[in-house]
């Protein structure tokens, strides 16, 4: 049975909980890493034993969150079976949890689960539930299952949910942010979270290498359609292997693009492994690319998605985009842009 629960009945089960395990998706972002950790240390404060797990190495800029608050270093099937509870943060879907070579899809729906995410169209199917696509980050939704427990809350708690919900609401500039955001972060700082930390590691450590990696894409790899409404970029492998760059570490990077005068909808698409990743973001509420990529096979939220294809070559990835890009402009509810 699959029920759904608010922050009080989440925070209910957790209590309950002596032995809890965390995971969150593939290719952790900034929510993923700061809803898990600050997760982390809440329970650990609390007394329980939990442990976040991430089967690959964290993105460089999120590392010093780690400090006094090690996630584990490796998860095998005996250690999860033996939780009590698995709490999983900010995952769509189950085939993107971060479980590891240990934790495949079909194992952990064996064990008891906690899901709470803020992606619509989540399809995890946990015994319990909290799921609010309205909610701006996972990161929030962790601070209020914390606030409604009663609990007293770390610095380190609400420093790493902080960086959550800033790097999820990109500063608190997206269209995600609304008072509920910013009433959670007015309370995480009243708690002690580092703001000058967040912005030095999110918004001002960028190393040289993605720099470079950035001028370049911006210097010769955009392309621009439908009067430079829709701005996009192929990134291939030579891009990459020129500035030592790996897209573990480039959060953010689209935003270059969403930055440019005139553009509504912006994309970025490379290849990994056999399929080609899109990335996908809209400035215009009125043209969301959600439904867009949802209709594709991929998901996410209506103004951030992303999308892996199986297509033979860029050229094909780049004609599919410019259709569906091109009728979403096309059959928007405003008549022009």
């Amino acid at each position: 049975m699959h029920e759904f629960c608010t922050p009080g009945d989440a925070a209910a089960k957790l209590a309950a909980a002596e032995r809890i395990l965390i995971l969150t998706h593939v290719k952790p972002d900034g929510d993923a890493v700061g809803s898990a950790l600050g997760m982390q240390k809440f329970l650990r404060d609390t007394g329980k034993q939990a442990d976040a797990f991430f089967p690959a190495p964290l993105p460089q800029r999120y590392l010093w969150m780690t400090d006094g608050n090690a996630p584990l270093p490796a998860l095998s099937r005996e250690q999860a079976a033996a939780c009590d509870l698995v709490l999983v943060l900010d995952c769509a879907n189950p085939l993107r949890i971060a479980g590891g070579d240990a934790l495949d899809g079909e194992f952990l729906q064996t064990l008891p689960l906690l899901n709470v995410d803020h992606h619509s169209g989540n399809t995890v199917e946990a015994g319990s539930n909290l799921v609010d696509p309205k909610a701006a980050a996972a990161s929030l939704l962790a601070a209020e299952i914390a606030f409604a427990s009663g609990q007293g809350l770390s610095r380190g708690a609400a420093t790493a949910w902080l960086l959550g919900l800033i790097t999820d609401t990109g500063g608190f500039r997206f269209t995600n942010t609304d008072g509920r955001a910013l009433r959670i972060a007015a309370r995480l700082l009243d708690c002690g979270a580092e703001l000058e930390k967040i912005n030095n590691a999110v918004f001002f450590s960028k190393p040289r290498n993605q720099q470079e990696f950035e001028a370049d894409l911006l210097q010769n790899h955009l392309k621009f359609a439908f009067d430079g409404k829709f701005v996009y970029a192929w990134l291939p492998e030579e891009l990459f292997v020129a500035h030592h760059f790996d897209m573990r570490d480039g959060e953010g990077v689209i935003d270059l693009l969403r930055e440019l005068e005139g553009a509504v909808i912006v994309a970025l698409y490379y290849r990994r492994g056999d399929a080609f990743k899109v990335s996908l973001r809209s400035k215009d509420s009125r043209y969301p690319v959600g439904p867009m990529a949802r209709a594709l096979g991929g998901g996410g939220h209506d103004m951030a998605a992303g999308i892996t294809l199986d297509l033979p070559d860029s050229g094909a990835v780049e004609f599919l985009l410019r259709e569906e890009v091109g009728k979403l402009l096309d059959c928007g509810t405003a008549k022009d842009i």
